[in-house]
C-alpha cells in the first residue's frame, strides 16, 4: 500500500500528523462557526450544528473508506475519475480547490479577529493615499494577508516541517479548549439561560447576505440559513485525503484518522455550541463574531480576562493551522489534477529540493491571500460550503459506484451499515451522505446569493479551462486519461514476515500459505546481530559466511511461494530490532509478521515496540 511515483511526494506523515490536519482545518471551525451560526439560527444553533453533523459524519466515513483504498494525493478528485472518468473527476476536484481557496481566505481572517482580540490597533483601518486614489485598508484584512505569504513559504519549505507545525499546535488547542470547558460549565454556565434561548427559532428581522424566498416566515428562514452556515463548522474533513500520498503506512492510519477527527469535531462543536448559549446567549455569541470563544473564557469569574488572552492566541493559532492545511490542500488537489492531465502539467512540478508542488502553493496561495485581504469574513463564508457540499455530493455517488466496480480490491476498511441489494452491495452510509449533502447544497443554491453567483461562475470557468486544456492537448473531453492513468486499487500490501536465525522453515512457509491471503507482497528478512559476534574470532567471515547460507535458505523459500510477489533479505545491524527498523524504512512496509511455535507462544522473542510504531504487527501462530 505505500507504492508511489517515481520522484513523487515523500511519505513523512504520521498518525498524529494526518489526524492534526483533519482535525485543524476542521476543529478551528468552532472557534468561528458559533458566532455565525448564532448571528442567524439565534438560540436554535445547537440543531443547526446537529443536523450539518449529520453531512459530516457520513461524509467523513466515506471519506475514511475510499482513501485507505486510494491512497493518491487528491482525494475526492480520485475516487470520482474512477467512479465516472475525467469529467467527474475534474468537476470534484475543481470543487475541493474552490473550498480550499476560500479557506484560506477565511481562516487567515479569523486567525487576524483574533490576533486583534489582544492586540486592539489591529481592528482598525489605514487610510492610504496615492496621488487622488484614496483607499481605507483593513488592518485585519493585511494582517489575514501577511499570514497567509508565511504560510506559503513554510510549505515551499516541506510537508515534514509543515504537518510538525499543525501537530504542536493541535495539542495546544486541545488541552486549551478542554480546560474551557471544564472551567465554563463549572462556573458561568446558566442552565436555565440555555434553556430559554433553545426557545429562540431563528433571528426575527431580515438580514443581510440571505435570499429570502418569502415562502416561510423570516426567523424559519433565518434558522435554515444557520444550518448552511453551520455546514462550514464541519467542512476540510478531506483534508487528511489530500496528504494520503505522504502519509506513512495509508492502509493502517488513514481511517483512524478520519474517525478521530469526526468523534473531537463533533463533541468539541456540539459543547462549545450549548456552552456558548448558556454563558453569552445568541446575541453576544453574535456581537462577538470574530472571537466568540475568546469572549466565553472571558465571562469565567477571576482568571477569565487571562484565560481569555489565552485562548484567543490558541484560536489565532489554530486558525493559522486551518490557513496552513488549506494551503497544503489546495496545492495537494492542483498537484493530483495536473499529474493526471485534467489541468496543464507545470503545476504538478515539484521543487528540485524541497519535493514540494511550489508552482501550485505559490498560484493558489495567493489567490486565497486576496481573498484574505478584503477582510470580510461574512462574505467570504457565504461562499466557503459551496464547493464543499458539491464536492461531497459527488464523493458520496461516486462511493455507492466503487463499492461494486472495485468489490474484489483489498479494503482495509468498510463503512458499517451494508446491505446487500441482488448481487450489489449498498453502502447505507452513503446513501444518507448523498441525500443529506445534497438538501444542504440545495439550499445553499437558494438562499446565498453570492454563493450562487459566485459558485457557479468557478465551476463553469474550470469547465472552459478543462475544454480548452484537452483542445491543447489535441485530445477530446469524452477520453479519460486520467481513468487510464489510475491504478484501479491497491489490492497488495507490503508484508514483511521476519525469520529468526536458524528458524524451522518449512513450519514458517505453512503459516504464510495458511495465515495470509494473496493481497500481500512479500519480504521475507533474516537480521544477524553484530553483537553475536564481536568476541569471535575472524568475525565478519563468520557473518558473511551465515549471510550467504540464510539466503539459499530465503531463496528457496521465495521460489516455493510463487503465487506472491516475493523477495528476501538477510540484513547485518547491531540489533535485530535496529535491522528490522531500517528495512522497513527503506522500503515502506506496511505490516510486519513474526512467527511463534506454540511453546512460545506467551513469550515474546524480539521487542516490537518500536516496530508498532512504524507499521501494524501481526503474530502469527498455529
Amino acid at each position: 500500500m505505500s507504492r508511489k511515483y517515481d520522484g513523487g511526494l515523500r511519505r513523512e506523515i504520521s498518525l498524529l500528523g494526518s489526524f492534526s490536519m483533519g482535525f485543524a482545518d476542521v476543529g478551528a471551525d468552532v472557534f468561528l462557526a458559533i458566532g455565525l451560526v448564532a448571528a442567524y439560527a439565534a438560540g436554535f444553533s445547537p440543531f443547526a450544528f446537529l443536523l450539518a453533523s449529520i453531512c459530516y459524519i457520513t461524509t467523513g466515513l466515506v471519506y475514511a473508506e475510499l482513501t485507505s483504498l486510494y491512497p493518491y494525493a487528491g482525494g475526492g478528485q480520485i475516487f470520482g475519475v474512477r467512479a465516472g472518468g475525467d469529467k467527474l473527476g475534474f468537476i470534484i476536484g475543481w470543487a475541493i480547490l474552490l473550498d480550499y481557496v476560500l479557506n484560506i481566505g477565511l481562516f487567515s481572517i479569523a486567525a487576524a479577529g483574533y490576533l486583534s482580540f489582544i492586540f486592539s490597533p489591529l481592528r482598525g483601518i489605514i487610510p492610504l493615499h496615492v496621488g487622488s486614489f484614496a483607499v481605507n485598508i483593513n488592518m485585519i484584512g493585511l494582517t489575514a494577508f501577511i499570514i497567509v505569504i508565511t504560510l506559503i513559504i513554510l510549505n515551499i519549505i516541506g510537508i515534514k516541517e509543515s504537518s510538525f507545525f499543525n501537530q504542536i499546535l493541535v495539542i495546544i488547542t486541545l488541552l486549551t479548549e478542554a480546560v474551557v470547558l471544564s472551567l465554563a460549565y463549572l462556573l458561568v454556565f446558566n442552565p436555565e439561560s440555555f434553556v430559554f434561548q433553545l426557545g429562540i427559532r431563528g433571528v426575527d428581522i431580515r438580514l443581510p447576505n440571505v435570499f429570502y424566498t418569502g415562502l416561510l416566515d423570516t426567523q424559519s428562514e433565518n434558522f435554515i440559513y444557520g444550518v448552511t452556515l453551520a455546514m462550514s463548522s464541519f467542512i476540510g474533513i478531506e483534508s487528511i485525503a489530500q496528504a494520503a500520498e505522504e502519509t506513512r503506512n495509508p492502509w493502517k492510519y488513514l481511517p483512524r484518522a478520519f474517525k478521530y477527527s469526526i468523534i473531537a469535531v463533533v463533541a468539541l462543536t456540539l459543547l462549545f455550541s450549548v456552552l456558548g448559549l448558556g454563558v453569552l446567549g445568541w446575541e453576544g455569541l453574535a456581537i462577538n463574531v470574530y472571537n466568540p470563544i475568546a469572549s466565553i473564557a472571558a465571562a469565567i469569574p477571576i482568571i477569565g480576562n487571562y484565560l481569555a488572552v489565552v485562548v484567543a492566541f490558541v484560536a489565532f493559532s489554530i486558525s493559522m493551522v486551518s490557513t496552513n492545511t488549506g494551503v497544503i490542500g489546495v496545492s495537494r488537489v492542483v498537484y493530483s489534477m495536473s499529474r493526471f492531465r485534467l489541468i496543464p502539467r507545470f503545476l504538478s512540478k515539484l521543487h528540485k529540493k524541497r519535493a514540494t508542488p511550489y508552482i501550485s502553493i505559490i498560484i493558489f496561495g495567493l489567490i486565497g491571500g486576496l481573498l484574505a485581504f478584503t477582510g470580510e469574513i461574512f462574505l467570504v463564508a457565504s461562499l466557503y460550503n459551496f464547493g464543499a457540499l458539491l464536492s461531497y455530493m459527488l464523493v458520496n455517488y461516486s462511493h455507492i459506484k466503487l463499492r461494486n466496480l472495485d468489490s474484489e480490491a483489498y479494503r482495509p476498511w468498510k463503512t458499517p451499515l451494508n446491505i446487500n441489494v441482488g448481487n450489489y452491495e449498498v453502502s447505507l452510509l452513503s446513501i444518507i451522505g448523498l441525500i443529506s449533502t445534497s438538501i444542504l447544497f440545495t439550499l445553499i443554491i437558494i438562499y446565498h446569493p453570492d454563493g450562487r453567483i459566485l459558485g457557479l461562475s468557478w465551476i463553469i470557468i474550470g469547465i472552459l479551462i478543462f475544454a480548452i486544456y484537452r483542445f491543447h492537448m489535441g485530445k477530446s473531453i469524452k477520453e479519460d486519461l486520467a481513468l487510464k492513468m489510475l491504478t484501479p486499487a491497491m489490492p497488495h500490501i507490503k508484508t514483511m514476515v521476519y525469520f529468526p536465525l536458524f528458524a524451522n522453515y518449512p513450519f514458517i512457509k505453512r503459516l504464510i500459505k495458511a495465515k495470509l491471503g494473496d493481497i500481500h507482497d512479500l519480504y521475507l528478512v533474516t537480521v544477524i546481530p553484530r553483537r553475536l559476534f564481536r568476541k569471535v574470532e575472524n568475525g565478519d567471515v563468520e557473518i558473511a559466511s551465515l549471510s550467504r547460507s540464510v539466503s539459499l535458505s530465503l531463496n528457496r523459500i521465495c521460489e516455493d511461494l510463487s503465487e506472491y510477489k516475493c523477495q528476501y533479505a538477510v540484513v547485518i545491524d547491531d540489533t535485530v530490532e535496529d535491522g528490522l527498523l531500517r528495512y522497513m524504512e527503506e522500503n515502506n512496509i506496511d505490516q510486519v509478521c513474526i512467527p511463534i511455535v506454540k511453546r512460545r507462544r506467551k513469550k515474546k522473542t524480539i521487542e516490537t515496540s518500536k516496530l508498532k510504531r512504524r507499521a501494524q504487527v501481526i503474530f502469527l501462530s498455529e
